[in-house]
């Protein structure tokens, strides 16, 4: 029977005492593992929203910590809360982006009225000034005969 070493100690140290006084057997049901969210955490607080990123980063150590002490409860508590975190931290991300396209879009179309605007006054000038120049032209013309 290959038992690895780790494990080894405690079949070693088993004794009657574990056994309940009925005889029965009752197995002690490890808790589920807690997800610490610790690499969504990092990519958030890195790339995506810093502030939300931090605080669920934070949560996700936090978490990680009180599961290591056997806290289940708080760690999954903590987990939590870094899931939260992290999810707000990618819709903050996605309507930073959403804004800043936005904005980018309404900027262009701002510019192109104006550069329109500009361009038909100075077309307008242009104008004025060819026409004075050509008026200007006749005047002499008619001034030297």
């Amino acid at each position: 029977m290959d038992i690895p070493y780790e494990k080894m100690a405690a079949f070693e140290n088993s004794s009657v005492s574990d056994i309940p006084s009925d005889g029965a057997m009752r197995a002690q049901i490890a808790p589920p593992r807690v997800r610490h969210y610790f690499v969504f955490s990092l990519f958030s607080a890195l790339c995506l929203c810093p502030a939300t990123g931090l605080i669920a980063l934070a949560y996700s150590l936090k978490s990680s910590a009180k599961a290591d002490v056997k806290f289940h409860d708080k760690a999954r508590l903590y987990s939590r809360r870094a899931l939260i975190w992290n999810l707000l931290s990618v819709i903050f991300a996605v309507l930073t982006i959403a804004m800043v396209l936005i904005f980018c879009y309404y900027f262009n179309e701002m510019v192109k009225i104006y550069s329109d605007q500009m361009d038909d006054i100075f077309r307008q000038q242009r104008s004025n000034e060819m026409n004075s120049e050509i008026n200007r032209m006749i005047q002499s013309l008619n001034n030297e005969n």
